[in-house]
């Protein structure tokens, strides 16, 4: 059985609008100046670390940064898991596309995202129990495109290396990084955040149907 590991953001959903939102709100109750949500909207997706850093930065000069850096993140993580889809909607073919992933192996979900706020989301989005193993940016000591996050998503569905592939499938040159780091087979999704990668995958995917028949390829292929 293949170890499928999957992107969040860009690959499954968009959640910018919302992630936005919960940092405008944020600033207000910190009593921060507001920011226009377009000004926000582009650190959405380089990792929570960064977003904390670009969108609160001005909280963060303080004398006790780290202190702060701590109240940011438990702000907007009770926000973020009260309005986790307000407005985010997996993107137009995915529902369809993740129970025939499925039959050909055990789904993850590897994230930069919270594991917590991103079990959340997939439920709030109907498609949690497609998933064996959930694990987000705070699951392990490091992040994506580090190979240990993938390696606790194996270890987590039980997977072999010995019998089985891996695939890794997101938006992002961190995910094509994260699937050379481990060896598993890159697949990039040409509908998310990323208009274009800078490194090459093994498979680009146009639509979310294309994920199914690239790993039906795999499996007719052993």
């Amino acid at each position: 059985m293949h170890l499928i590991g999957i992107d969040l953001d860009g690959t499954l959903e968009d959640s910018r609008d919302d992630m936005t939102a919960v940092a405008e709100r944020v600033r207000a109750r910190l009593g921060l100046p507001a920011r226009d949500g377009a000004e926000l909207r582009p650190h959405m997706n380089a990792g929570m670390d960064r977003l904390y850093r670009a969108c609160f930065g001005d909280y963060l000069a303080g004398d006790d940064p780290a202190g702060s850096l701590e109240r940011v993140r438990r702000a907007y993580e009770a926000d973020y898991l009260e309005h986790v889809a307000v407005r985010t909607r997996l993107y137009e073919g995915i529902a369809e596309a993740l129970p025939e992933l499925a039959k050909f192996g055990a789904l993850a979900c590897v994230t930069n995202k919270p594991e917590r706020i991103s079990r959340r989301l997939l439920e709030a989005l109907g498609v949690a129990r497609h998933f064996t193993a959930v694990i987000g940016g705070d699951s392990c000591p490091k992040t994506k495109p580090d190979p240990i996050v993938l390696h606790a998503a194996a270890e987590r569905c039980g997977f072999s290396p010995a019998w089985s592939r891996a695939f890794m499938i997101g938006d992002t040159d961190g995910d094509i990084q994260l699937a050379r780091a481990f060896g598993a087979t890159a697949v990039w999704c040409a509908w998310g955040y990323v208009t274009a990668p800078t490194l090459n995958p093994d498979h680009e995917a146009r639509r979310p149907s294309d994920l199914v028949e690239i790993v039906r390829g795999a499996e007719l292929a052993r």
